[in-house]
């Protein structure tokens, strides 16, 4: 009888040691998962500033493309105002002077004086 008690003893002490290992594998496997969820979240969010900082530049860089088609606008108002003014004055020399005159006068050449006129 001390024999069997000595063996339910040993057994319980084996079962014991059995579920407690079993806990702490299973406590380990839940920290290795917590730890890999909160990468997997720091990485999400690394991945959302990115973005973010992304579509910032791609605003700026969008401002930047918007601000350069106004100045090109611009400067593509100011030349056919100027080709409006070389217009203008090469016909009102045209009734006083002759082609080569005003050619001279203008620093162009005579093509460039009869495209106009």
């Amino acid at each position: 009888m001390l024999e069997k008690r000595v063996e339910t003893i040993s057994d319980d002490r084996w079962k014991k040691i059995i579920e407690d290992f079993q806990k702490l594998h299973e406590n380990e496997e839940r920290i290795e998962r917590q730890l890999e969820l909160e990468e997997a979240q720091k990485a999400k969010e690394e991945a959302k500033k990115a973005l973010q900082e992304a579509n910032k530049l791609k605003q700026e860089a969008n401002k930047q493309v918007e601000e350069a088609n106004k100045q090109t606008e611009l400067e593509t108002k100011r030349a056919d105002v100027a080709e409006k003014q070389i217009q203008d004055m090469i016909l009102r020399l045209s009734s006083t002077r002759d082609v080569k005159a005003m050619a001279i006068l203008l620093n162009m050449s005579v093509d460039e004086i009869k495209k106009y006129i």
